[in-house]
């Protein structure tokens, strides 16, 4: 993944544009991180994802753990309860 400035984004679109088409570009403004410029291919690998409902008493385990876990990481950064 590469990251590059707006300002310099917008001085080389059409390379930054090739760059997406190997790897993710993240384009900053004021030093925050405010796009992610893609391929269109892995847009639509990303929007084809299928996605499935649960009920709460069938979550698989492996979605448990993964929620457990940032449940975790929030307490441990003062964020969660």
């Amino acid at each position: 993944m590469s990251i590059v400035t707006a300002s310099d984004y917008s001085k080389k679109v059409g390379f930054y544009q090739s760059m997406a088409q190997r790897e993710p570009v993240v384009i900053t403004s004021h030093g925050r991180e405010e796009t992610v410029l893609i391929s269109a291919e892995e847009y639509r690998r990303l929007t084809r994802r299928r996605r499935r409902p649960y009920l709460i008493e069938s979550l698989p385990d492996e979605d448990w753990q993964a929620i457990e876990a940032a449940h975790e990481a929030l307490k441990a950064d003062g964020a969660g309860p």
